[in-house]
């Protein structure tokens, strides 16, 4: 795992949608979480404020303390918070089906040469030590489609 700074609660894909926001704009307004959500969802207002406590909660994010036009820093890095949920992604599945899910994201996903060449470098250091098979860490009972 990597030494980042994770957070104990996972967020939600409508949780990630403001918080992208958040880290785009470095601080932010309710309002202008609005008037950005608003022109890819359509959520009441409510809604977003409800998102905005949720991440405060979770520690996510942070205000300035003002009691009216608050403003929202992120106490996470998008960094951090993307290792995170990838660590999280992974560690809920069967280790034996990691690489066939990588292998997957690989060829969907579109990515850069200087990105393709760091992958390259970096299996290339862990081909060495590879082991002939990853060892199921499912429990007992659901090893079934394991292989």
């Amino acid at each position: 795992m990597t030494n980042v700074d994770y957070k104990k609660e996972q967020i939600s894909n409508s949780e990630w949608q403001v918080m992208r926001i958040v880290w785009s704009l470095g601080q932010t307004t309710t309002n202008e979480l609005i008037k950005y959500l608003n022109r890819k969802e359509t959520w009441q207002p409510s809604t977003v404020k409800t998102l905005v406590f949720r991440l405060e909660k979770k520690g996510y994010l942070t205000d300035d303390g003002v009691s009216r036009g608050r403003k929202f820093t992120a106490l996470i890095s998008e960094s951090s918070a993307m290792l995170q949920a990838g660590d999280n992604l992974f560690s809920s599945m069967c280790a034996m089906k990691n690489g066939m899910v990588l292998n997957h994201l690989l060829e969907e996903l579109e990515l850069s040469k200087k990105d393709i060449e760091i992958m390259i470098g970096t299996l290339e250091k862990k081909l060495p030590n590879a082991a002939e098979e990853v060892a199921c860490n499912c429990l007992p009972g659901e090893e079934g489609d394991c292989k």
